[in-house]
């Protein structure tokens, strides 16, 4: 244990020490809280995540079980995009009022899914790369031309149908990662190939929709005409009704596209990552924590029929948690804990600090006493010791003995008492009190009574006014008043005034003095105060005695001196 170098004391903490030692202790609780609160976050993502790719393989099955008319690589291609631009959502990360949507135009190129279909070859047969897709109608339901149709640049060398992929390439550029849109053509007629379900508009309004939140209807960002022109004898020019089903009957709007929409994976993304696709069964992949980030890998292979054929569907999923939701709770989750922590260390170091003081203030009171005891002493015992010495020498007369030996006697009565006023000091908060109902003013006057001799020696006026009951420690009042009167006559100057004053609340002693005297030390064990205090009879104790009674019964000793009075009140 460290010492103190002056006093040989275990050296003091501070509230420095005791706050940089509880930060210490908040800094590991942070860290072990923010690696559960991240494991929880991954939990939670890593379900949706599991959740997703589950309908998404059931809901895939009912639609082509459903659309059997379908199943050419064009239209399920189509459909995959369709689906995995629109239903690739985390909506349920942390109750999120608003969807999150992995697609090529939400939450950065990071953030993407990918479908793909393979046969019982392994050949992929579709996949869900970026196109534009559109739901066409061309008669009621069970109509064989119905469903959905792709306008894939990969099928085409037509420039201008390249240009629509540029623009929408270029329009999405130019958004934030915490937006949602669509880039949308609302077609008046198109080139449509049946046969393999592929389409090139003719003459179409190309529509750029940008908002943040995905249920809410907003006017197009940009909008552009599209205007094409093709001498091909593969596609048949179709013009279509408006979509305005609420206005027609079903008989009157064929043909009409319902739906055209750029949709599916980031062509980038798509091409990067195809190669993941190639993972075997039930194999999970968590990628799990990089640098401040959550980053997720998760793949799954599922069967799927269609005319009663056996396929395999392929999902891929990479999500990084960049600017989600799911970044903001847990940045702020790990601020709130962590100043909470922070908080709590501070209570903590204070509170300490505040026991600490009071046990070093006792350590020092309690060293003072000591050294001040054995201080005040020495004096009686080296007059002991030399009136010991000359009586034992046998020198002296009868008179000289008997005048050494009441000596001796008053130093030893002297000590005693010094002695046991010490003892009382250091036990006074310790001892139980027994209370009863005592008058003051009978108390106060009967401790006066003691110095009557005293009083008149000195020609002090003394009087006592006013009375109280009170319901209190009797042996601890009396000595808070025995103190405070010895104290009044011992330091009166002679022709002086000694005046209690009683009431309900106080009890005062006023004295008179020569000169201001400096109070703010006197309550201190052997302390006399200034010259014109040290000089008179005693040991510095009666205050201090009067202070740890009165705080022992919980009232309170102050002390004010002027030129002319010295004032002790008791507040209870």
């Amino acid at each position: 244990m460290k010492r103190d170098k002056i006093h040989g004391m275990p050296k003091r903490t501070t509230f420095l020490r005791l706050f940089l030692k509880a930060v210490c202790v908040s800094l590991v609780c942070t860290l072990i809280f923010a690696h559960f609160y991240r494991e929880l976050l991954s939990y939670k993502i890593r379900n949706d995540i599991e959740q997703w790719l589950s309908d998404n393989s059931n809901h895939i099955n009912t639609y082509f079980n459903e659309h059997d008319a379908d199943k050419d690589g064009n239209s399920l291609s189509g459909y995959l995009s369709l689906y995995t631009y629109y239903c690739v959502t985390l909506d349920d990360i942390i109750n999120s009022d608003e969807p999150y949507e992995i697609s090529s135009n939400s939450g950065g190129a990071d953030n993407f899914a990918m479908s793909a279909l393979e046969d019982k070859n392994g050949n992929i047969i579709a996949a869900s790369r970026e196109q534009l897709v559109a739901l066409l109608v061309f008669g009621k339901a069970g109509n064989k031309d119905n469903g959905i149709y792709v306008c894939d640049p990969q099928l085409s060398d037509i420039p201008e149908v390249q240009k629509i992929y540029d623009d929408n390439y270029e329009w999405l550029g130019k958004i934030k990662n915490d937006t949602c849109c669509d880039v949308s053509l609302d077609i008046d007629s198109a080139y449509v190939d049946k046969k393999t379900h592929t389409f090139i508009p003719h003459e179409a309004d190309m529509l750029f929709e940008n908002y943040v939140r995905v249920d809410i209807e907003t006017e197009p960002t940009y909008t552009k005409h599209i205007s094409i022109t093709i001498d091909d004898d593969r596609y048949e020019l179709v013009s279509f009704r408006k979509n305005e089903i609420s206005k027609v009957s079903d008989d009157e709007i064929y043909p009409r596209s319902i739906l055209s929409v750029f949709c599916g994976t980031p062509c980038e993304s798509f091409d990067n990552n195809f190669a993941k696709f190639k993972f075997d069964n039930e194999n999970e992949r968590l990628v799990g924590w990089c640098g401040d980030m959550y980053d997720f890998e998760y793949g799954m292979k599922a069967p799927v029929y269609i005319n009663d054929e056996e396929y395999t569907m392929d999902q891929y999923f990479h999500f990084s948690a960049k600017g989600t939701v799911a970044e903001k709770f847990y940045r702020l989750g790990i601020i709130a804990f962590g100043t909470a922590s922070v908080l709590l260390a501070l209570l903590w170091a204070w509170q300490k600090n505040v026991r600490n003081k009071a046990h070093y203030a006792f350590e020092d009171y309690q060293r003072d006493l000591t050294d001040h005891l054995a201080h005040d002493i020495k004096t009686p015992l080296m007059a002991i010791s030399g009136y010991a010495e000359n009586v034992l020498n046998g020198k002296l007369t009868k008179e000289e003995q008997t005048e050494y030996l009441n000596s001796i006697l008053d130093n030893v009565s002297y000590t005693d008492s010094l002695i046991s006023r010490t003892l009382y000091l250091n036990h006074a908060d310790r001892k139980r009190s027994s209370k009863e109902k005592i008058q003051l003013n009978e108390t106060a006057e009967d401790i006066l009574a003691k110095y009557k001799l005293m009083l008149h020696e000195k020609n002090i006026v003394y009087s006592v006014s006013g009375n109280a009951e009170v319901n209190t420690d009797k042996t601890a009042m009396e000595t808070i008043l025995e103190n405070l009167i010895s104290n009044a006559v011992k330091y009166t100057p002679n022709e002086g005034t000694v005046r209690i004053t009683i009431d309900k609340k106080h009890i005062t002693v006023v004295n008179s003095v020569s000169e201001k005297i400096d109070t703010k030390e006197l309550k201190r064990p052997f302390v006399r105060g200034d010259a014109a205090r040290s000089n008179a009879d005693g040991n510095g104790l009666g205050l201090a005695i009067a202070e740890r009674a009165a705080i022992a019964n919980g009232y309170k000793l102050m002390l004010s001196c002027t030129d002319k009075e010295f004032k002790a009140e008791v507040k209870f």
